[in-house]
Order: structure tokens, then C-alpha cells, then sequence
């Protein structure tokens, strides 16, 4: 496999692309940290006011995940995470359109769905890969899609101060935010028509009826909630 890996064919080529869909929905997701400090100082907020929108970009994550699991099922990961991808420019510009702390928590609040992209990925793998295969393949996947968290934090700051263009002192953080989104959504436009849902011959299985992921029985909901009891303490 390692040999085949850089041929950039077949199921190659789909994991390649596939994680880099993977690594701009984590760009996407993490471009608050490295631009916060500007974003403060821009309206004037309390720390505690920038720790809410922190907690925001992860509020709806893990119940995403879940809806995005179901549409997974439904759909594809092709169609899933194209939409995805696309919808991130939404919250992203209105993000980066806010006047006031309110409009901040909401486009945050939604650009946090994002976060759910994770679990697209994983499906469409593991369609193109044999299992013995497959945890190299999925290793690849996760390694270099996190790392869009970390590309966030090393690029973000300096394309901001290219786009401020010396006007300032306080860095173009609404820019360099909007223009990640925008990528996604041109990124997720691209993944659309060159990737397919499973090899040449292999169809693709969905359930007779989309239903929630395991978790989601009632046995495990209620466990699934006294699990979260003491994050939601916290958080409170």
C-alpha cells in the first residue's frame, strides 16, 4: 500500500481527497483560537465573553454527529460531505459579518456543525479499502484531517496580517475567517463530482429506513445524558 500511496488512482486518489476534505472542515472548525485575541480587542469583549464563543464552537457538535451519521446512511458520504463543506461558508461569513456579541454566539453556535465532518470520512474509507487495509488507510485519513486544526492555528494569524495590509493594528480577522469558508465551499463543490461513493461494481448499502445511531435507544440516551452530566456542570 505504501508503495501505491502517492499514485494518487483509484481508492488512493479517494483517500486523498477525502481527507482533505476532512483537514478544511478542522481549518474551518479551529479558525477562532488563532484570531481571538484580535476578535477581543475588535469589540471590546470580556475574556469571559470570548470563552463562551470557544464554548459555542463545539456545542452542537457531538448531537451533529449524530444527524450527520443519519444523513451518512442516507445519502452517501459523497452528497454528505459536499453539503457540509459547502454549508461552512455560511456560518463562517456571517461569523465574520457580526456587529455585536449575539450575532458572534449564533454563527458560532452553528459553524460548530461542522465539527461533525469527522465521521463522513470514516465511511467513505472504509467503502474503498479492504480490511486489511483499512486501519492504515483510516490512520491516514484521521492524521492529516487533525492536522487542519494545527494548519488553523500556523496560517491563520499571518494570512489575516496579509490581508490587514498595514491598515492597522488589529488584524483582518473577518477576512481571514470568511475566506476559509469560502474554500470549503469550493473544496466541497469539487468533492462533489470527483469522488464516488464506493469502487466500480460495489454498491452502496443504505438501510431500508434512517434511523439514529445505537446511542440513541432509549437504554442509551439515558446513559449518553448521565454521562454528560458533569461536562454540562461545568459548561453551566
Amino acid at each position: 500500500m505504501l508503495t501505491e500511496l502517492w499514485s494518487f488512482r483509484g481508492r488512493y486518489r479517494i483517500l486523498h481527497l477525502t481527507w482533505f476534505a476532512f483537514f478544511l472542515s478542522f481549518v474551518v472548525w479551529f479558525n477562532l483560537a488563532p484570531l481571538a485575541t484580535s476578535l477581543k480587542a475588535d469589540f471590546g469583549l470580556e475574556t469571559s465573553q470570548i470563552r463562551t464563543i470557544a464554548i459555542c464552537n463545539v456545542a452542537l457538535t457531538v448531537p451533529a454527529r449524530i444527524i450527520i451519521g443519519m444523513l451518512l446512511d442516507k445519502y452517501g458520504p459523497r452528497i454528505t460531505y459536499s453539503l457540509l463543506l459547502m454549508y461552512a461558508a455560511i456560518p463562517c461569513i456571517g461569523f465574520a459579518l457580526a456587529q455585536n456579541f449575539s450575532q458572534l454566539v449564533i454563527s458560532r453556535l452553528a459553524l460548530s456543525i461542522v465539527g461533525a465532518g469527522f465521521v463522513i470520512g470514516i465511511r467513505m474509507v472504509a467503502e474503498w479499502f479492504p480490511p486489511k487495509e483499512i486501519g492504515l488507510a483510516e490512520g491516514i485519513y484521521g492524521g492529516w484531517g487533525n492536522f487542519g486544526s494545527a494548519a488553523s492555528a500556523f496560517t491563520l494569524p499571518t494570512v489575516a496580517a496579509v490581508l490587514t495590509f498595514g491598515a492597522g493594528e488589529i488584524l483582518n480577522w473577518r477576512l481571514s475567517i470568511a475566506l476559509t469558508g469560502i474554500i470549503a465551499a469550493l473544496y466541497g463543490a469539487f468533492y462533489f463530482f470527483n469522488v464516488q461513493d464506493t469502487p466500480p461494481g460495489k454498491v452502496y448499502k443504505k438501510p431500508k429506513r434512517a434511523t439514529g445511531l445505537e446511542v440513541t435507544t432509549q437504554k442509551d440516551f439515558i446513559f449518553l445524558i448521565l454521562m454528560n452530566l458533569p461536562l454540562t456542570g461545568v459548561l453551566c
